[in-house]
């Protein structure tokens, strides 16, 4: 988890001195944050939810025409 995070901050960091060096709007500041925001739960999410069980065999009996 460490090192997605650090991962995360070095592409947070990159993008803002990018962002800056090109002098981008404030909105542009905030989505591209957000986004990677976004990114990062989503990583986190996955990360930590990884040894719960795959709802692939729900999915497949719901939808299961080979009855």
């Amino acid at each position: 988890m460490i090192i997605i995070t650090i991962v995360f901050l070095g592409i947070f960091m990159f993008e803002w001195n990018f962002l800056k060096h090109l002098g981008r709007k404030k909105r542009t500041f905030w989505i591209t944050g957000c986004s990677i925001f976004v990114a990062y739960v989503y990583v986190m999410a996955v990360y930590s939810f990884q040894n719960l069980p795959s709802p692939n065999l729900l999915i497949d009996y719901v939808f299961s025409l080979n009855e």
